[in-house]
């Protein structure tokens, strides 16, 4: 693989685009013709996600050696943190898409329906843009796509352009995978190749995964075209540890936080950005972390299974910001004494796993997001007050964590903090939990994913309501001319009434009885009915 990347012609992304649209359309036209188009369609959706895990499979070293030389990623965080969750992702989606894709049947009793037929299917959008970042560049496009094409879509790809290597590697994947041409399409490139798949209305929608100010910008372009988006942003993630925390479990809960923390070097949408630890804990606190970390790196430098930063922007930015705190910095002991490497160390964008001590909320370290292995450490001593500063300072976060022994502090803390979601006594592994749905809210984005959550956000849920011709006799007083016999008849049939007084005491309700009544003998009747199809 060669690098730099090539970007694709921006005068060539029309055509790409509208390539993979009618590959969607050709392939719901194939469709129509078969005897059993759920059937083939869900064989179709199998067949290519097993081509694509075997695919991944194939190319492992690949990845790991591709990630090593977009930014030195750690090889056992690209085994922990994106092959084995993408792996995993797409054996899920195998195994369940003949649920998943299942339609549901919905009862309803009253007058206008209990005779009909309802169900509701998942329908694929069409063509899906996913739009990849470059901190988790495999995991964040790939599952994506998987996702894609278990709903049933085609998708187009624009891989991170800050990770080169990686984004060339999943185009060999794909193509190595013998996917269908037009199935999967790639646009590379940076704001320009961007700006032209947003200008384009035959996407049906966009994943976007990334920051809330580049969110924002997709949003606005989505809107034009009224084109649905899925936004995973980041933010200030808090972690709380209160008054009642255990400090017998202190050491494991400072091993976990550095786990979210310094992975990736920091470089998480997830990662406990600040922590606000109770008065009563802080010294201990203090103290113990400094120990952990020198436990954690006894060897720092550009060779050390550490991620390094993904550029020279990110890296002066966080050196920027380091200078300028008025906190305390802690770094590692080994990494000071390798203090004279300093130029290697910027030719290599290594920036140390760092504690900042001390910080209040306008520190420099606290006016935004801190994508890097830097973590401040505030002092509170009022649960109330230092919830009202999250809110006030960073609403709204991607994940709060909490590091609790008790139960009323965790509840008070999740009544007053809206969070995409929350972890207690533990960091970041909530990602990974299969079934269980993964997304922001408010400024940290909307929309979710993980396994049926990520099946559903690239589908559609369509109504399909079916009525008897001979229904029609118990529903005519809806046709004109109208007159007040008909207004009451329709009150009468399809007016639900409430099974409370006007002081909240219960009362029984004859009218709906009786529709449920009726209900029973539709249950009844259902069969003899579904065989008359002389009725519909």
């Amino acid at each position: 693989m060669s690098s730099p990347l090539k970007y694709t012609p921006v005068e060539e992304i029309t055509s790409i685009v509208a390539k993979g649209k009618q590959f969607y359309r050709d392939r719901q036209l194939a469709l129509s013709h078969e005897k059993n188009p759920r059937k083939a369609d869900l064989q179709f959706r199998v067949t290519q996600l097993q081509k694509l895990y075997y695919s991944v499979k194939d190319h492992q070293d690949d990845i790991i050696d591709a990630l090593m030389k977009d930014f030195h990623r750690a090889p056992q965080e690209t085994f922990t943190l994106e092959l084995t969750p993408l792996i995993n992702d797409i054996l899920l989606m195998i195994k369940e898409l003949p649920q998943w894709i299942k339609p549901t049947k919905v009862v309803d009793w009253s007058a206008p329906y209990m005779f009909g037929s309802i169900q509701v299917e998942k329908i694929a959008r069409g063509l899906a843009l996913v739009i990849a970042p470059f901190n988790f560049p495999l995991l964040l496009a790939m599952t994506p796509i998987a996702n894609a094409i278990a709903g049933g879509n085609s998708v187009i790809l624009k891989p991170s352009e800050m990770t080169p290597h990686v984004a060339q590697l999943i185009e060999k994947i794909v193509m190595d995978a013998n996917l269908p041409e037009g199935l999967v399409s790639f646009v590379h490139g940076a704001i320009p190749e961007t700006t032209k798949l947003l200008e384009n209305s035959d996407i049906d929608m966009i994943f976007y995964t990334g920051s809330p100010k580049v969110g924002s910008i997709v949003a606005t372009a989505a809107a034009k075209n009224l084109t649905p988006c899925v936004l995973e942003l980041g933010g200030k993630s808090p972690v709380f540890v209160t008054e009642n925390f255990d400090t017998s479990n202190l050491k494991v809960a400072i091993r976990r936080l550095f786990f979210g923390g310094f992975s990736n070097s920091g470089q998480l949408c997830v990662r406990p950005d600040y922590i606000l630890v109770h008065e009563s804990h802080y010294d201990q606190f203090i103290q113990q972390a400094k120990t952990i970390l020198n436990e954690f790196f006894p060897q720092l430098d550009k060779d050390t299974d550490f991620t390094h930063m993904i550029s020279k922007g990110a890296y002066e930015r966080t050196l920027g910001k380091l200078g300028d705190t008025k906190g305390h910095p802690y770094l590692p002991q080994s990494f000071i004494n390798n203090v004279t490497k300093g130029g290697e160390n910027e030719k290599n964008l290594l920036i140390p796993p760092t504690l900042i001590s001390d910080v209040d909320w306008d520190d420099s370290i606290m006016q935004e997001e801190n994508f890097a292995p830097v973590i401040p450490i505030l002092k509170y001593n009022d649960l109330d007050e230092v919830i009202d500063k999250v809110i006030t300072y960073y609403d709204t976060p991607l994940v709060q964590y909490i590091f609790s022994n008790s139960q009323a502090d965790i509840s008070h803390i999740l009544s007053r903090v809206r969070s995409g979601d929350c972890v207690i006594n533990e960091t970041i592994l909530h990602v990974g939990i299969p079934e269980a749905p993964f997304g922001g809210i408010g400024n940290s984005g909307y929309g979710n994913y993980g396994g049926q959550h990520g099946f559903d956000a690239f589908t559609h849920e369509r109504t399909i309501f079916k009525q008897p011709f001979w229904m029609d006799f118990t529903l005519a007083m809806r046709y004109p001319p109208y007159n007040i016999n008909k207004i009451k008849l329709v009150k009468f049939a399809t007016e639900n009434k409430p099974n409370f007084n006007r002081d909240g005491s219960r009362k029984t309700n004859f009218v709906n009885i009786f529709f449920y009544l009726m209900g029973a003998l539709a249950l009844l009747g259902a069969y003899y009915h579904n065989q008359l199809d002389c009725f519909w």
